[in-house]
């Protein structure tokens, strides 16, 4: 990466002012900045899933990006093996997604797909997914900052398994945090990923070396103007697909409203004449 000459040289990540333009919400920026600082990750994973980090003997980064060769399509979503025995799935989610449902499920479970044809089932290892979202993806879901689903009996709410599930730290309601949430550093957490300022975010690290390693990854990025390049290159990516997206669906949108309109009328017409025949043949 090729460095920015005036000001990496003269600024470091504790005498940064001012807005931070590539921030953790930045889906390269914390793909790079997890898999270089193992400290850091581990704070994350234990946040995310309530443990000490007296529980975490290894924890292995399975997709690591190279920077020199990433490209504004690169899939961002951290996979993970946490003690040879656990996989988890870590996505950034910054724009809107009408299938992000079914497009969850469809990560969640290739990534607990994960032995060989013919291996036994005892093999298989738990498999977590984790979203990190400040947008609203689950339609007319209850407004919660942390939120864990699972596969459960619908009747008497038995858990079928714990090996499978999906949690979604939602970082626009902390608000909603419970003191567990708060024990397990999860709004410091969200408090971190929505920093834009580099004030704010010395702040929030410090007394953290881990946080502070991540604060000098976050600058070495900002202040490298190859690295500057390839994130304004993926943001640029980002936001056209989401605006592709959101223009074809308001498109459809108008196309078919007529007819659906019309369809809608044929329908309780349809209905008023049903009724009509039954109460004549009472």
């Amino acid at each position: 990466m090729s460095k920015s000459k005036d000001n990496s040289q003269k600024l470091t990540y504790e005498t940064a002012t001012g807005e931070i333009e590539f921030t953790l919400m930045s889906d390269m920026m914390f793909h790079y900045v997890m898999q270089q600082s193992e400290k850091a990750l581990t704070g994350l994973v234990c946040a995310l899933k309530g443990i000490s980090p007296d529980h975490v003997k290894n924890i292995l980064v399975e997709n690591p990006i190279d920077l020199n060769s990433a490209g504004k399509e690169t899939i961002m979503d951290i996979k993970l093996t946490l003690n040879n025995n656990e996989i988890l799935n870590i996505e950034l989610q910054v724009y809107p997604d009408k299938y992000w449902i079914s497009r969850s499920i469809i990560y969640l479970c290739r990534a607990y797909d994960n032995i060989g044809s013919g291996d036994n089932y005892s093999l298989v290892k738990p498999t977590t997914l984790f979203c990190i979202t400040d947008q609203e993806l689950i339609p007319n879901a209850e407004a919660e900052f942390y939120a864990k689903y699972r596969l459960i009996n619908i009747k008497n709410h038995h858990l079928y398994t714990d090996k499978f599930g999906i949690n979604m730290l939602q970082l626009n309601h902390t608000d909603l945090a419970t003191q567990e949430d708060v024990r397990n550093n999860l709004v410091y957490w969200a408090d971190l990923f929505r920093a834009t300022t580099w004030e704010e975010f010395k702040n929030l690290a410090k007394n953290h070396p881990d946080i502070e390693e991540v604060g000098n990854l976050i600058f070495e990025l900002n202040y490298d103007n190859q690295a500057k390049e390839l994130l304004e290159g993926q943001r640029r990516y980002r936001e056209q697909m989401n605006s592709q997206y959101t223009a074809g669906y308001t498109d459809a949108e108008e196309k078919y409203e007529t007819e659906i309109v019309k369809l809608q009328s044929e329908l309780k017409t349809l209905q008023a004449e049903l009724e009509k025949y039954k109460n004549a043949n009472r």
